[in-house]
């Protein structure tokens, strides 16, 4: 990361405090940015808060607003901000909810969420676990409890068949590179227990199967070297495959 994105996080911890004052717990960093992957042209910034109870419709209101891109442009390609109750981080279960989510940024339209679940809450509070900041209020490891590998297995398998619905989506996938990078993270993740960067989980499962045009495909993708589509039928091979492996190394919790 850079000065600019360090100015970034600590506008938007002001901005979130200014909102949530006392009902605030802490705000976490995770993605790309505390994976040593961040691309100025491609990645956002992922950010979690956590609270200490539900929030009103006039805080969400005020979140959205107060960190809209247009009222706090942000670097990089955007911004994915949730809000989660502490209960939920301090107790993961299979199936997490959040109480707000705003995903804003340059090149698009605002996208707002007020309430929801999503099984992919395990995979960052895992990642936040591992590698991941804390930009404001309480540790890290005073928030979030460990996630079962069980779970953790299930909410990654989960993700690789929402992938497989999405490729060529023209918001969430549009070369198919997206399914390609989350398939060799989770590939990486299964064979060595590490939760790592997309770019990484490439470069990994090249050395695994080093005549994959597809996947070398993809890296130039992430890079921007190349803006072609990737072969839609081969894409799905790589995510049954990788369905399909049995985890080697994975640690009972995260």
């Amino acid at each position: 990361m850079d000065d600019q994105v360090d100015d970034y996080l600590h506008q938007l911890s002001e901005a979130v405090n200014s909102v949530l004052e006392d009902r605030m717990v802490g705000l976490y960093l995770c993605g790309s940015a505390v994976v040593d992957d961040y691309d100025n042209d491609v990645s956002d910034l992922d950010v979690f808060c956590i609270v200490k109870r539900p929030l009103k419709a006039s805080d969400k209101d005020a979140l959205a607003q107060a960190l809209a891109y247009h009222a706090l442009p942000s670097p990089g390609a955007g911004l994915e901000f949730y809000v989660v109750l502490e209960e939920e981080a301090a107790h993961p279960h299979s199936l997490l909810s959040y109480e707000f989510a705003l995903l804003t940024g340059r090149n698009f339209e605002d996208k707002v969420a007020e309430e929801g679940m999503d099984e992919g809450l395990l995979m960052d509070f895992a990642m936040i676990l591992q590698s991941g900041k804390t930009l404001a209020g309480r540790p890290k490891d005073k928030v979030f409890g460990s996630v079962p590998r069980p779970w953790l297995q299930e909410a990654m398998k989960g993700s690789l068949r929402r992938h497989e619905k999405q490729i060529f989506h023209p918001f969430y996938d549009p070369y198919g590179h997206e399914a390609v990078m989350n398939a060799c993270r989770t590939w990486c993740f299964k064979e060595t227990g590490i939760l790592t960067s997309k770019t990484r989980g490439m470069k990994w499962a090249l050395q695994q199967l080093p005549d994959s045009n597809l996947i070398r495909h993809a890296l130039s993708v992430r890079r921007g070297q190349e803006h072609g589509l990737l072969k839609h039928e081969d894409i799905r091979a790589l995510i049954h495959f990788v369905i399909s492996k049995t985890p080697v190394k994975v640690p009972s919790a995260i």
